[in-house]
């Protein structure tokens, strides 16, 4: 499977999304994104590709970090992130943006938006996933 596939299509989307709000560009919004897809041989291991959209950092807050976060989450449980604050661990984020898909072999997710775009982001991979495996 090609990751940069999946990286693009979210890049159009995170596009999409920036040059329809003025607010996000009024701010100068940024952010990463990520795709990973399990290997065949190894299904405990995960290839990745990430893809920054500006600085990956806004003041104290990393943008690499937190979509990490968000990752973490979906590994675990093999569901979407945004959960509610007392079903993650450690440092597992409950914010919007890693999406994983139907069969579970590929998470997509962003960080830097608000999350519903954060979500829809990661949605784009996903749905590329889907139409190219």
């Amino acid at each position: 499977m090609n990751r940069d596939a999946l990286i693009e299509a979210m890049e159009k989307k995170t596009l999409e999304i920036y040059n329809a709000s003025k607010e996000y560009q009024a701010l100068g919004k940024r952010g990463i994104m990520v795709a990973q897809i399990r290997t065949q041989d190894s299904p405990e291991k995960w290839e990745s590709t990430a893809l920054a959209f500006g600085p990956l950092y806004n003041g104290n807050f990393s943008f690499d970090t937190t979509i990490h976060e968000k990752i973490a989450y979906t590994r675990r449980t093999g569901k979407d992130s945004g959960a509610p604050k007392e079903e993650v661990l450690g440092t597992e984020s409950f914010w919007l943006g890693a999406v994983i898909s139907s069969d579970g072999k590929c998470i997509c997710a962003f960080s830097g938006y608000e999350g519903e775009d954060d979500k829809l982001i990661a949605e784009a991979g996903i749905g590329e996933y889907e139409r190219l495996k």
